[in-house]
């Protein structure tokens, strides 16, 4: 017989921004760049939205979830939005199990069989507190999402692996990982999909639930860019992306891809700067009517960016006048959509 320790460890894996981000996005009149269902949404998955809107949270098992979908829908990515939907209108991330860090389970074993069985008790018990207490980290959001998914009939699997969401973890990868997503197969493809990044985001130390429906069926190059999967088979891109390539690469916010925008150079998230030097970007022609702005880490306002366009491209240079590293961030008016690390090179 052997006896087992699970860790299961509760990590801050969204995007955390820094104060003096909100302070500097509060000049422009924001600190988050809203997103409403009439904005964003699939035209497509519209009805979809409205009617899971009207079921409200009763449902507090697995099977009853499942079994009103099947009723109301007829399509699996009609069933499969639905779900998704249902979940990040309803189940809140979980601030409590966050501040208390760290969880642990033992059990013991006698057998591969018996291990599996013991596991797949522990995944069955968060999905139950999941659904019943309407609160999760990912692992309970993305549990919840397979376990209803196979209800529905629909092959799912879940995916854990690493994410970034601040320039202090550009360069800076981790060993452990420190978040839980899926992938649905539907007609012979997959589509990636992150309920708990579609469910909110964190406003410093407090959650603020707002649905977004960029995390469904996102693109995998897009996807890449802030989630890299311990089994690379779940990159579902053909390029070879490699970890280390995943953490050198800047933030990228969901702005930037909901604007179409494009990153020509630099291609690194760390740049090496003297004071007293200029940082040169080349961008795609950015949309009309929008303005690019820039500020360091600390700056109290952003400063707008002269632009010098041709008729598909960008350029410009941002002055780095600080003494020490620091962060860069870029903004499409109000909305931020890039950042790097700066060290200053003394």
């Amino acid at each position: 017989m052997r006896l087992i320790t699970i860790y299961l460890t509760l990590l801050l894996f969204l995007n955390k921004i820094v104060a003096q981000q909100f302070e500097i996005a509060d000049q422009l009149n924001t600190t988050h760049h809203k997103i409403s269902f009439s904005e964003t949404l699939n035209a497509n998955y519209t009805s979809v939205d409205t009617k899971v809107r009207d079921y409200g949270a009763k449902y507090n098992s697995s099977n009853e979830l499942a079994e009103q979908i099947l009723k109301d829908f007829t399509l699996k990515k009609e069933r499969i939005r639905a779900l998704y939907t249902w979940i990040c209108l309803n189940i809140h991330y979980d601030m409590d199990a966050l501040t208390n860090k760290q969880t642990e389970i033992s059990f013991s074993y006698t057998s591969k069989a018996d291990f599996n069985s013991k596991i797949e008790a522990v995944n069955s018990n968060i999905i139950t507190t999941t659904l019943q207490s309407k609160k999760a980290i990912c692992e309970g959001y993305a549990l919840t999402f397979k376990r209803v998914s196979e209800y529905l009939g629909i092959p799912c699997v879940l995916i854990g692996g690493f994410t970034k969401g601040k320039a202090s973890d550009i360069n800076n990868p981790t060993l452990t990982e420190n978040h839980a997503w899926n992938a649905v197969k539907i007609d012979k493809k997959w589509y990636l999909i992150d309920t708990t990044w579609g469910a909110g985001y964190f406003n410093g130390n407090r959650w603020v639930s707002q649905f977004d429906d960029f995390y469904f069926f996102t693109d995998p190059k897009q996807f890449a860019l802030t989630h890299y999967p311990t089994e690379k088979e779940w990159l579902l891109r053909e390029d070879n992306l490699t970890k280390k390539q995943f953490y050198n690469t800047p933030i990228y916010k969901k702005s930037f891809f909901l604007n179409k925008m494009k990153l020509i150079s630099p291609n690194f998230g760390l740049l090496k700067v003297a004071t007293g030097d200029h940082i040169s970007f080349l961008i795609n022609k950015i949309p009309e009517n929008t303005h690019l702005f820039y500020a360091y880490e600390g700056d109290k306002y952003s400063k707008k960016v002269e632009l010098n366009c041709n008729n598909s491209q960008c350029n410009f240079a941002i002055p780095f006048k600080k003494n020490r590293d620091s962060v860069l961030y870029l903004f499409l008016n109000q909305q931020p959509i890039l950042e790097f690390f700066v060290e200053n090179k003394r």
